[in-house]
């Protein structure tokens, strides 16, 4: 079956479809788009065998159905992404319906199914935000703000995140788009920093039971922005969040027991809190919990086990945790010494703009630790934007490296540091509910 990209016929419809296709082109322009979001129809009332023979009769809500039980892998079905996709298209096709549009978009923005594409996500959610559907136009809204398939466009994330969030008369608003209408308006992204706007977003989107709106609502109350600071709300929020699976929640409050900040410092429960984060696979938690192992505050010292969970961290991306682990390989700490590893991953932290790791590569690739030949021009670079962030110790080191340089080669490295641009990971962690027909 072909799904990437071009059409792909769900096997137990083929036949049938071969003698209905004449006929499908002037239904499909006639069909409206159901608003099933405001619905509480649940598809798996219906039989198997009677959404298949409505299928066969060319019933898109029908086609949607399936797609959702082999999304999720219920109402008699094995979960089979690459059958979803199928069928989520059939119905898109025939019916124009905005619900099979947004559906299949995730899979593409998700590569469940289909090869990972985000235009084509984009291309969906667009379609299905162009007929109303507040899933799709918080979709592309998303797409907007990261940048992925389309260039970023904060103020257009801001209008599609201010149309799937508004209260209507028969919807509540989406509370991720509310959560993330929060955001923008916390970040001054798309429009002025303006944090009471945003906790009357957050408020909204916490007011629907939704983790996000929950988490980042802790957040305002923790920091005191747009609202008076009252550590007991935000450690409130935060373990509701917690309570539905958010990392980011569960990782805050580890921080404010380890740290001490506003609460007794109680390294038991920075301890539970970031083991829960770690184990849900979320890079910053990880690294705290690496740290914690590291220092042995709260926890007997084992500098192994904090280099393994280190090296988790940093094959996430997490800058922090690639300087920490490069260090430890630099030292031999819970790690065999390695100073030709330590300067790849301190590389990967520096091109992250990490300036303790731009400073340590600089050292490093002076004094030739990587293929044991000095490479002057490069450690000059690193230093210098080390010594742009005020960093003492590459201020110091600068003039020492360039005694063994020659002039075309300081301006040579002057250029590389000029023409530098970080590129800081961004960790993807999707917190929303399974698929369902509500996507």
């Amino acid at each position: 079956m072909k799904v990437q990209g071009g059409d792909h016929t769900p096997k137990k419809l083929h036949k049938a479809l071969v003698f209905l296709f004449v006929g499908l082109f002037h239904i499909s322009c006639e069909t409206t788009d159901p608003t099933d979001w405001r619905t509480s129809k649940n598809p798996s009332n219906t039989s198997l065998t009677d959404l298949f023979n409505r299928a066969q009769r060319n019933d898109h809500i029908a086609m949607f159905q399936i797609a959702w039980r082999f999304d999720t892998g219920t109402g008699g079905v094995k979960q089979d992404f690459r059958e979803a996709a199928g069928w989520y298209r059939l119905s898109a096709e025939r019916g124009n319906y905005s619900m099979a549009q947004n559906n299949l978009g995730c899979l593409y923005r998700d590569g469940r199914g289909v090869i990972q594409n985000f235009k084509m996500a984009a291309t969906l959610f667009r379609e299905s935000s162009e007929l109303g559907n507040p899933h799709g136009k918080k979709n592309l809204g998303i797409l907007y703000e990261r940048g992925y398939g389309l260039q970023i466009n904060y103020p257009e994330a801001l209008k599609l995140y201010t149309e799937s969030a508004t209260e209507t008369k028969d919807y509540a608003g989406h509370p991720v788009a509310q959560s993330n209408l929060g955001r923008l308006y916390r970040d001054g992204k798309g429009t002025k920093p303006d944090p009471y706007t945003a906790v009357k977003w957050f408020r909204k989107s916490a007011g629907q039971g939704n983790a996000l709106g929950h988490q980042n609502l802790g957040h305002m109350y923790e920091l005191g922005l747009g609202i008076k600071r009252d550590i007991r709300k935000a450690l409130q929020h935060y373990k509701t969040a917690s309570e539905d699976g958010n990392v980011y929640a569960m990782n805050s409050i580890g921080a404010l027991y380890h740290e001490g900040r506003f609460v007794s410092n109680n390294y038991a429960m920075a301890l539970k809190y970031f083991t829960m984060a770690a184990e849900n696979e979320y890079a910053v938690g990880i690294f705290n919990l690496a740290t914690m192992h590291l220092e042995g505050k709260g926890i007997t010292a084992d500098p192994i086990k904090a280099a393994e969970w280190m090296l988790k961290a940093a094959e996430k991306g997490y800058a922090l945790a690639q300087y920490k682990y490069a260090w430890m390989l630099e030292k031999g700490i819970g790690i065999g010494r390695n100073l030709e590893e330590a300067t790849k991953w301190y590389q990967k932290a520096a091109d992250q703009g990490v300036a303790p790791a731009q400073l340590e590569l600089g050292m490093l690739l002076s004094a030739g630790a990587e293929n044991g030949v000095p490479d002057p021009i490069n450690a000059y670079k690193w230093l210098q934007l080390a010594a742009k962030w005020g960093n003492v110790g590459a201020i110091a080191m600068l003039p020492k490296i360039a005694e063994e340089m020659t002039p075309a080669q300081i301006l040579e490295a002057k250029d590389l540091a000029v023409n530098f641009v970080a590129r800081p990971t961004m960790e993807e962690i999707y917190v929303e509910p399974p698929p369902n027909s509500v996507k």
